[in-house]
């Protein structure tokens, strides 16, 4: 019973960390609740994606707004359901990256909570991009991309739990240095890779057999986002993770807009 209860506190800490959810409760942070919060961070991709695709399919098949609004209001809803987190992430990776400073410089900059020029031009590309995959996506006329707008959130976040397992913290200070102390690696690895399972097996089910490329995509961007985020930061931070989530979210929808 006590795993049952900590697998629940868990979930509820991913949505209150990972998502503008609000869970007004006191809830215990153990080691065990603490791997199962990050063997949920999928799952909340997977919920936060179905309920937007579900929104959507109303809109498109039950209103006469234009394939351009409701795109915006797919991604306006990705930034509120997440609390802007991961967005706020990848401003200030922009804004540390292109310090083109020194490794010590550079992690300066990503705590510094001001927003600078290069962060508030690279969020613009962000949205656009994100936003003009999407929108292309309904354009053609591919009303099974809605399936998409669940898998991909989740998708992404899997590569996001993939990049804090197995990777060092930039700093020993901060959220995610404290959090990677406390996770149960080899338990988070288990669960999560059942729960891959599951999910996976659920795809093959209904004959969504393109899942398994935006996977396979996601675990090469993954590999490139590791060895790229040691050279420049020297190892992981909750921006770094973020801003990761963000980027596989429009390299994903690319994929789908060109392949699937």
């Amino acid at each position: 019973m006590s795993k049952l209860k900590n697998a629940g506190i868990g979930f509820l800490l991913a949505w209150q960390f990972f998502s503008f959810v609000p869970i007004k409760k006191q809830l215990d942070m153990n080691k065990s609740s603490i791997t199962w919060m990050y063997a949920s961070l999928p799952l909340v991709g997977l919920i936060i994606g179905a309920i937007l695709s579900s929104c959507a399919n109303l809109l498109v098949s039950y209103s006469d707004l234009s394939y351009v609004l409701v795109a915006i209001l797919l991604v306006v809803g990705m930034i509120v359901f997440t609390g802007g987190l991961h967005v706020d992430g990848f401003i200030d990776l922009c804004d540390a990256f292109f310090s083109y400073g020194d490794k010590k410089k550079r992690l300066q900059v990503l705590d510094d909570p001001r927003t600078g020029a290069f962060g508030v031009l690279g969020v613009v590309v962000l949205i656009l991009l994100k936003f003009g995959f999407i929108y292309e996506a309904l354009e053609q006329g591919r009303f099974e991309m809605l399936v998409f707008i669940a898998a991909v959130p989740y998708v992404a976040r899997v590569g996001m739990l993939m990049y804090f397992v197995s990777m060092n913290t930039s700093k020993q200070t901060g959220l995610a240095a404290y959090f990677k102390g406390q996770v149960m690696t080899k338990q988070l690895i288990v669960t999560s890779v059942v729960m891959f399972a599951l999910l996976s097996v659920g795809a093959v089910y209904i004959g969504l057999y393109s899942f398994f490329i935006l996977v396979a995509v996601m675990l090469f961007a993954v590999v490139l986002y590791r060895n790229w985020s040691y050279r420049n930061f020297g190892g992981m931070s909750g921006d770094l993770l973020g801003a990761l989530g963000e980027s596989l979210e429009v390299v994903l929808w690319l994929v789908v807009l060109l392949c699937i």
